[in-house]
C-alpha cells in the first residue's frame, strides 16, 4: 500500500536521480581538467547525498514493523487535490510576477496558499502573508541590493 511515508522519499529519489544524471553531464572548462574541486563537484555531492538519504528513508519505512493502517497514513483525495491546487497556484504566481510585481503577487500567493492548506482565520492569513512578503522584499532589495520586479502597475 502506498502511504505518505513511502511516497515522499520515492518522489525525491526520482528527483535526485534525475539531478545526478544532469550533474554528471556538466562539462568541465579547460582549466578545470586537473582540479580537485570543479563546477560539477557540488552538484554531484548534492545528488549523492540526496540519493543516500532517500534510500535510507525508504529502507527505514520498509523495515519498520507493520502496524494497522491509520486513516491519516493513507493518501486521501483531498490531499492530492490540495497538492495540485498548490502546483497550479505556483504556475499562476510565476505568471503574475511580472505584471503585478513581487510584493502583490507574493502576498496573494501566500494568502491563497495558506487558504488552500486549510487556514481560514482572516487575521492569521493576513499576518502570515503580507508581513512575510514585505520583510523578504525589504531584505532582498534594500539590504542585499537584489532587483525584484516591481511590476507594470507601478510604471
Amino acid at each position: 500500500m502506498l502511504n505518505r511515508e513511502l511516497l515522499g522519499p520515492s518522489l525525491f529519489l526520482a528527483l535526485f536521480t534525475l539531478y545526478a544524471i544532469v550533474a554528471w553531464q556538466i562539462p568541465l572548462l579547460p582549466f578545470e581538467e586537473y582540479e580537485t574541486v570543479t563546477s560539477a563537484t557540488l552538484p554531484k555531492v548534492y545528488a549523492a547525498f540526496g540519493i543516500i538519504v532517500c534510500l535510507l528513508s525508504i529502507g527505514a519505512t520498509l523495515l519498520k514493523p507493520t502496524e494497522k493502517t491509520n486513516a491519516d497514513d493513507v493518501l486521501e483525495k483531498s490531499h492530492v487535490l490540495r497538492t495540485f491546487g498548490l502546483l497550479i497556484l505556483m504556475v499562476l504566481y510565476s505568471a503574475m510576477l511580472e505584471p503585478i510585481g513581487f510584493l502583490i503577487s507574493t502576498s496573494v500567493f501566500l494568502l491563497v496558499g495558506f487558504f488552500v492548506m486549510g487556514e481560514r482565520r482572516k487575521k492569521i492569513l493576513l499576518l502570515a502573508s503580507i508581513p512575510v512578503a514585505v520583510v523578504f522584499w525589504f531584505l532582498m532589495t534594500q539590504v542585499l541590493g537584489i532587483y525584484l520586479v516591481p511590476g507594470n502597475l507601478w510604471s
